[in-house]
């Protein structure tokens, strides 16, 4: 959970001193809205040793029907604590809203990204088990990982279509580590343990939910960041 914590503090202070007020950086075209009309939901349920949970987060990501631009939000767990990011695939921009949910003005920074070439892919290997369950309608196969002292298991599924850039893989940021799966399928579930007894559990609770978001980037602040960054980073 600290950990969790401290990596989303540092990406927030990085973001925030590269970016230069009221400087556009060359290059950098975003829209004055985003409309999206799809939901996907998940929980991050965060364990202490003796599986004793600490916290729970909901993070939900927005999509549209017919494009590639989607939305990942962190749900405030306190008045305007809450951050999204927008990730714009045409004009290949992230823009970062931090300090949602409250009256506050949050703060808006727009990031270039670059895709990573293949050699730069970080995949993670998975190995198959023999256990099914079933995941909100979608019978799902168990693998297992090992990656230095981390291990946990994947529940994948593949009679869903969507892209695990609009699931629980890229939602809870495990896309930053492992940009890739050694196995083809969509995530609906993974644990991450480590050696102390930490445990954290990613799980997807909703999928395909019918809910129209537009986001009104007009007229807003915008900070820009100079240097363009891998795509999974955000």
């Amino acid at each position: 959970m600290k950990k969790w914590t401290i990596f989303l503090m540092a990406l927030w202070s990085a973001f925030s001193a590269s970016a230069q007020k009221q400087i556009k950086a060359k290059g950098l075209i975003w829209n004055e809205s985003y409309v999206f009309e799809l939901c996907n939901g998940f929980e991050m349920e965060f364990y202490a040793k003796n599986n004793d949970l600490r916290r729970t987060s909901q993070i939900n990501t927005y999509y549209q029907k017919n494009g590639e631009n989607f939305m990942v939000q962190f749900v405030s767990e306190g008045v305007g604590n809450g951050m999204e990011t927008i990730i714009d695939k045409k004009n290949e921009v992230a823009v970062q809203m931090m300090g949602t949910g409250g009256n506050a003005t949050p703060f808006y920074n727009v990031g270039g990204f670059k895709y990573p070439a293949d050699a730069e892919l970080k995949k993670l290997e998975l190995i198959a088990t023999n256990e099914t369950k079933n995941i909100l309608g979608y019978e799902c196969k168990k693998y297992t990982y090992t990656f230095k002292k981390i291990f946990g298991e994947v529940w994948i599924t593949n009679q869903i279509s969507l892209p695990n850039d609009l699931g629980v893989f890229r939602a809870c940021k495990m896309a930053a580590l492992h940009n890739t799966l050694s196995v083809p399928g969509f995530v609906m579930e993974m644990t991450t343990e480590d050696a102390k007894g930490g445990k954290t559990l990613m799980k997807t609770v909703s999928l395909k939910k019918s809910e129209k978001l537009t986001i009104d980037l007009k007229g807003v602040e915008m900070n820009t960041a100079i240097n363009k960054v891998n795509y999974f980073t955000f």
